[in-house]
């Protein structure tokens, strides 16, 4: 059991490393960080745009409970004058809002997600982040 989880690890691991391999072959970088929230963040810049590519947080809904989503599937946002970035896309259940600022090789902003579960609403609330630009 213990071989099988080293394995695992190490799949994972390799996935990981040649994901960010092939995003600095195509030009593009890569920014990871954190959320307040603990949760790993990853979004990569390329020119004046920047793509959330995936993220994780929790929600809270309107019925007491916690609703943790993986967020992924992001179209390019602008970055605009000063290595600002404010942007909002709407997916088939959910609204993710982004917003921040680039400064040198770190971004900070945060980011929102609200999302409806039939009858369920629920939303994380303004969660800030923290990325660093992985040259």
């Amino acid at each position: 059991m213990k071989m099988l989880s080293i394995a695992v690890a190490c799949m994972f691991a390799c996935a990981v490393a040649s994901a960010d391999a092939t995003a600095a072959k195509s030009g593009q970088v890569l920014l990871k960080g954190k959320t307040r929230q603990g949760r790993a963040i990853r979004l990569t810049m390329n020119g004046n745009r920047l793509r959330l590519k995936r993220f994780a947080i929790a929600l809270r809904c309107r019925s007491g409970g916690v609703l943790i989503d993986d967020e992924s599937g992001f179209v390019p946002s602008h970055l605009g004058h000063g290595g600002r970035v404010r942007d909002h896309q709407v997916g088939s259940t959910d609204d993710v809002w982004l917003r921040g600022r680039l400064h040198g090789r770190v971004l900070r902003g945060a980011v929102r997600v609200h999302d409806r579960w039939g009858r369920a609403q629920c939303d994380s609330g303004w969660v800030r982040f923290h990325a660093r630009a992985r040259i």
